[in-house]
């Protein structure tokens, strides 16, 4: 494979960018261009198109990682499957790409992984949990620069999760499992989490651009604690909240977007404990519900975590969840 051609001016710093047209990808791409980073789109549907279930050793990424001064990867599953087995996308892909970044002298290297992993048996968590442990030993040892962002519920458009709540929210009644309704969780808004991955890589402008990939990041950021950071963070919103009040939450922004003011609040009925077995046996059976056996188990168990960590990162302010809906439209363009 080789390295894509670029359209864009050569002065700029590149970052290879893994899952580019995801969720959280593409609001990654459009934060990092504005940060004056050119985007490198490494994905089923980039050019060249890059298939995680293949490049599964660091001879496959080293083509891509040419004339790039960074990489971050955002790929996930949210169901496990022969065609794509999560063993591999989570897992082998990205320990490849790892292994390949410090080969070839790339230190900074940005892992998107979630909150609620840490002990979770379930595929998901099992293989994004090993890729995140191979990120974070090969930064021990001193031969990456890596960080491992594990981020609690992520709100924004094109989220599967964010289009499920936002339908519960319209409805005048609110069917869940009462562990999901009765799960804490501390949302947090997809641009948020953008520009706090923007903010972790090193200024552009001081990045020496050429084909080599090494870079000093630690000398071009003497003053950016942020861009200097390494290990594991967790990231969560600035309210924690149960789910069933995230979406009554959701509920009134849109009454109050409407001009209606406020609307009413839903009945809750919490579903049966064999009907949320069913119901997610179901979604599995449907390759496009974002209702499936994966989702019911990191939905139902808390994903809470420490609110002063992703504003240190951001240099700001979180965006509060009252204030989700009023920020689509804000972010809307990028």
């Amino acid at each position: 494979m080789t390295a894509p051609a670029s359209s864009t001016p050569s002065t700029a710093p590149t970052v290879l960018l893994c899952g580019a047209n995801g969720f959280i990808g593409r609001h990654i791409a459009q934060a990092l261009r504005r940060a004056g980073w050119q985007v490198r789109a490494a994905s089923r549907h980039s050019s060249p198109a890059v298939d995680f279930t293949q490049a599964s050793t660091p001879a496959h990424w080293a083509p891509l990682l040419h004339g790039v001064q960074a990489v971050v990867n955002a790929v996930g599953l949210l169901r496990d499957s022969r065609a794509r087995p999560m063993a591999l996308v989570h897992d082998a892909a990205p320990r490849a790409l790892f292994d390949a970044c410090a080969a070839h002298g790339l230190r900074r290297v940005v892992q998107i992984s979630a909150l609620g992993i840490a002990h979770g048996d379930t595929a998901y968590a099992r293989t994004k949990r090993a890729a995140d442990a191979h990120l974070l030993a090969l930064t021990e040892a001193g031969q990456l620069d890596g960080v491992v962002l594990r981020p609690s519920l992520v709100f924004g458009a094109g989220g599967e999760s964010t289009r499920l709540f936002m339908a519960l929210a319209r409805l005048p009644w609110l069917a869940l499992p009462r562990p999901v309704l009765q799960a804490r969780v501390q949302p947090l808004a997809v641009w948020d989490l953008a520009d706090a991955v923007a903010r972790l890589l090193p200024p552009p402008a001081g990045i020496a651009t050429g084909t080599s990939a090494t870079t000093d990041f630690t000398a071009n950021n003497a003053t950016d604690g942020t861009a200097a950071f390494t290990g594991l963070a967790d990231l969560a919103g600035p309210q924690a909240m149960t789910m069933a009040e995230y979406i009554a939450l959701l509920r009134t922004q849109l009454g109050e977007q409407g001009g209606k003011g406020p609307a009413r609040p839903a009945r809750v009925w919490p579903l049966p404990h064999w009907l949320t077995r069913a119901s997610a046996r179901l979604g599995d059976a449907l390759p496009f519900s974002p209702w499936c056996s994966q989702s019911l188990a990191l939905l139902a168990s808390d994903n809470v975590a420490d609110a002063h960590t992703l504003p240190a990162l951001l240099g700001r302010p979180a965006t509060p969840p009252a204030r989700f809906i009023a920020g689509l439209a804000a972010f809307a363009g990028g």
